[in-house]
């Protein structure tokens, strides 16, 4: 049975109600229908890290060790950093071609690697670049031209990257090449110009991931040998259509930014919670991302890309409990 709550402060009007709730289906065939819960807990507005300037489009967020964010700035190919006071400061800049900047992730050593799908075969073919301390690039991933590196997360040392057009993940091992990891049906685009699976967030040994098109989050369990095991879809709803990035916090919840103004919990039940829309300051939301100090470890960072309208920046949610540190 699905169950609704309305909390102080949310507005839905019937139809939307009746489209969400109406139409919100089960995980899989074989799993029994979830709950949803709709509700509002951010704060009227919430507040503003940092601005950028129109059309620059934030898209992914690290985090160092120091609390400093890093965020890609799609279309002019830029990676900055802002510091705890909100200032910004150009990290490095790279060759975009046809395409754009997109995931952002540390590795255990605390290097930060970018991915950039440039929709291009020469002279930058789509890949991951490793960036240095002093903002030199190093090229550590070619895919294939109409590849679309996008997010990118750390597990067991090795890197793993969704490609949001070829509906795969692609491993890369330390100093190795990438290869294909999984490709499964559930993570393809339904045409050609859309959004197949997205980001992606691990949790104990398995990964989780978005997928834009139908709205759904899936896991994938790591065997024991560390190859992927059998896809399961774990939720599915409009709610979640064209979900972007993802981020867990400690105790399992998963938060995930759409990109139609709207930020959601997913509860380890299942349930979805309603956090934040227009409303309270998203505008295209895209890369979530928990902050690493003591003060901040409960602050999830959103980049809104403003893509339709609204102010390119970085705005803070707190979401009560701290994030479930990354490698």
């Amino acid at each position: 049975m699905l169950r609704t709550i309305l909390a102080r402060g949310v507005v839905v009007t019937g139809a939307a109600m009746a489209a969400i709730i109406g139409t919100a289906v089960a995980a899989s065939a074989a799993q029994p229908a979830r709950p949803v819960v709709i509700a509002q807990a951010a704060p009227a507005k919430l507040p503003v890290i940092t601005t950028f300037t129109r059309n620059h489009f934030p898209e992914s967020l690290a985090i160092d060790g120091q609390g400093n964010l890093y965020a890609s700035l799609d279309y002019i190919g830029q990676v900055v950093k802002v510091t705890p006071g909100g200032q910004q400061q150009l990290v490095a800049s790279l060759d975009v071609g046809a395409g754009f900047l997109t995931g952002l992730a540390f590795d255990p050593s605390g290097n930060l690697y970018v991915a950039d799908a440039t929709f291009e075969a020469s002279p930058t073919p789509p890949g991951v670049f490793r960036i240095g301390a002093g903002g030199g690039v190093t090229r550590v991933a070619t895919l294939p031209t109409f590849s679309f590196p996008n997010g990118l997360a750390f597990h067991g040392g090795d890197l793993y990257i969704s490609d949001s057009s070829l509906g795969v993940i692609w491993r890369l091992p330390p100093g190795g090449n990438p290869a294909i990891w999984l490709k499964d049906p559930l993570l393809a685009p339904k045409t050609t110009r859309s959004i197949g699976v997205n980001d992606e967030a691990f949790r104990q040994d398995s990964l989780y991931v978005s997928v834009s098109d139908t709205g759904m989050i899936v896991r994938v369990p790591l065997t024991t040998g560390g190859n992927a095991g059998t896809p399961v879809v774990i939720a599915q709803s409009p709610l979640l259509r064209t979900d972007d990035g993802i981020a867990f916090d400690i105790k399992g919840n998963l938060y995930i930014t759409v990109n139609v103004n709207r930020l959601v919990r997913l509860a380890p039940d299942g349930g979805l919670t309603l956090l934040a829309t227009k409303n309270n300051g998203l505008a295209f939301p895209d890369g979530p991302a928990f902050g690493t100090t003591p003060t901040t470890r409960t602050t999830l960072y959103i980049t809104n890309g403003a893509f339709h309208g609204g102010t390119p920046d970085i705005v803070a949610f707190d979401a009560g409990v701290p994030g479930l540190p990354l490698p």
